[in-house]
């Protein structure tokens, strides 16, 4: 892709070949800052989506990871959309390793490493058609603010981000080989290809052609094209013709999902409930699309969806925070459409961050309000802005390939380190929220105290280090915001369960079941309790009970399995846990507890 040599050499001023130690550079930076994060538990939707997903543990769950949403193993209402290729990829991960963590977050290090490259490759290519005396300067700080920009913690440091990551790798290489394609069909046919891969990785990769549509309207000699795209003169048409016509070849690329998409038993997440007025959503969504536009600019306030679903409440009436939101993004998303003549680098990147952002601003039905690892492809735009802003304050090269230094020049350069440094430095201090779920909620709670969610998930990680008796404050904080909230009971009745007082337990569950009749997991945790409290007949009723809430989930049938065993049932033990391996046939405790029991 570079094929600009002396300017490559120019940039790097090292004897290594061109290009080369740039990538380096920039691979370092994205992977230094996560290093701690290799060893880090699951957290959020990681065992959901991974770990204990049965399609999971063993390639010969392929066929299988193609006809269901990505979290098979959770009950209905918590299964993840159709994205086969991020759970192929964890399947590929416990065929290596099986739950061994640090494989799965290294996958993710490496793919963060290769995406930033990518970026660094692309800005290079935009700014050589753009500003081609700095190519070699936009290109390596683009490359590094993207590494090291602490909105990206969220998708690299869990594992369940993975989905980000594979789907912008697949959307940058699929633009990168699209660029050049205009001139060739093999070119654009691969780019479609691997386009493909990385909508079946994560839907937002299709946003992909009306990204190279930007590129080819205002950078057009980065397309291929000998003319801007337009209707006025032939050139300029036969020009539009062509980068409209490449688009189309790439729009073929949603098709494998169209085809294979939304199998059975998927439903779409909402975050906004069904009769909320169209009005309220887009008037709170103006304010969340400043909110990110802020999280670009200025990371200072960072957090979970829960923190931001406080931060931003959902609005029925224009307010003036709405006012201030809409003017600011609206005028830089004006700002962007107008440089895309004067200075189309920069006018390429703003509008970059608009279109990639649009899918997750509930056109379609999403479950979060906003979500940081969501901007990891809009992220893109905002580096090859920032990186072309940056590059103007380095020192220019003089004929001997040499900078000119001086007193200002030294100072402008100290600024562009500083923000690099500046961006390190957060980037570090936020993965830390990550270290475990105990860490994720605790801060998660500096940031929203009275979140029912986050203070219930809390009390659970309480419970999880075996101190419940910390958590019962935070559970009843939880349904003193939300009194019906199933989780919290949930959550309670475990806890007076570790506490051994098996009376409020049973209540705490009896009322999560009343709430939530329909979910698998109250019943099942119940049934634990009851095992404890010796009245095993109980225990398997309620087993039974979540089994015909989930008859799809292996752990429940392993769970029957014992209860019926400890009760002296072996015959139908032995039938559960072969229902329980046929579930899942990589759940090695069924099989052991199978083959313990006489045929």
């Amino acid at each position: 892709m570079i094929r600009d040599r002396p300017l490559a050499r120019r940039h790097l001023g090292l004897g290594l070949r061109p290009g080369l130690a740039a990538a380096l550079s920039v691979a370092a930076a994205a992977l230094f800052p996560y290093l701690g994060s290799l060893f880090d538990p699951p957290i959020l939707d990681d065992g959901r989506a991974a770990l204990e997903n049965p399609l999971v543990h063993g390639l010969r769950n392929a066929g299988r990871i193609f006809a269901n949403p990505s979290g098979h193993s959770g009950a209905p209402s918590v299964r993840g959309p159709y994205r086969p290729l991020t759970t192929l990829s964890y399947a590929l991960n416990w065929s290596v390793h099986r739950g061994f963590l640090p494989g799965f977050h290294a996958v993710n290090l490496a793919l963060h490493a290769a995406s930033s490259v990518l970026v660094s490759l692309l800005a290079f290519r935009l700014a050589r058609a753009g500003v081609p005396a700095r190519a070699g300067r936009v290109s390596l700080l683009a490359g590094l603010l993207f590494a090291l920009h602490p909105a990206h913690v969220e998708a690299v440091v869990t594992i369940s981000g993975r989905a980000e990551l594979l789907s912008t790798l697949c959307a940058l290489l699929a633009l990168l080989l699209a660029l050049p394609g205009l001139g060739s069909p093999v070119h654009l046919a691969l780019s479609t290809l691997v386009l493909a891969l990385g909508i079946l990785s994560e839907e937002m990769a299709a946003m992909t052609p009306a990204l190279f549509l930007l590129v080819a309207a205002g950078l057009p000699s980065a397309a291929g094209l000998p003319a801007p795209p337009g209707l006025r003169r032939r050139e300029a048409r036969r020009a539009l013709f062509r980068a409209v016509g490449a688009a189309v070849v790439l729009c073929l690329a949603v098709l494998p999902y169209a085809l294979l998409g939304r199998p059975s038993g998927t439903t779409l997440p909402r975050f906004f409930p069904l009769a909320t007025p169209v009005t309220h959503i887009a008037l709170t969504m103006s304010r969340v699309l400043f909110e990110y536009l802020r999280i670009l600019v200025f990371p200072s306030f960072l957090g979970g969806p829960f923190a931001y679903a406080d931060r931003i409440p959902t609005l029925s009436a224009p307010t003036f925070g709405f006012a201030v939101a809409t003017f600011v993004w609206m005028g830089v998303l004006a700002a962007g459409v107008l440089l895309l003549r004067r200075a189309p680098l920069a006018g390429v990147g703003l509008v970059f961050v608009f279109l990639a952002l649009l899918p997750v601003l509930q056109i379609v039905p999403l479950g979060v309000l906003l979500e940081e690892r969501l901007l990891y492809l809009p992220s893109v735009g905002f580096c090859l802005l920032a990186a072309s802003a940056l590059a103007a304050l380095l020192p220019e090269p003089t004929k001997d390939r040499t900078p000119q230094w001086s007193p200002s020049a030294a100072l402008r350069a100290g600024a562009v380190a500083a923000v690099l440094l500046a961006l390190f430095a957060r980037t570090v201090v936020r993965t830390r929220d990550f270290t475990s779920e105990l860490s994720f909620w605790e801060s998660e709670l500096g940031r929203a105290p009275y979140d029912a969610v986050v203070n219930s998930n809390l009390g659970m990680a309480y419970v999880a280090r075996g101190e419940p008796e910390k958590a019962i404050p935070r559970l009843e904080a939880a349904l003193a915001a939300h009194p019906g909230y199933w989780r919290a009971w949930m959550y309670l009745g475990i806890a007076r369960d570790e506490l051994a007082e098996r009376p409020a337990s049973r209540a705490a569950f009896e009322e999560a079941m009343r709430l939530a009749p329909a979910e698998s997991d109250p019943p099942r945790f119940m049934a634990r309790m009851l095992r404890r409290a010796g009245d095993l007949d109980g225990a398997i009723s309620a087993l039974e009970k979540a089994r015909r809430s989930s008859p799809e989930e292996a752990v429940l049938a392993r769970e029957l399995a014992a209860a019926l065993l400890e009760a002296g049932r072996p015959d139908e033990a032995r039938d559960t846990l072969r229902e329980a391996i046929r579930l899942d046939p990589g759940d090695l405790a069924a099989g052991a507890e199978l083959s313990r029991l006489p045929p």
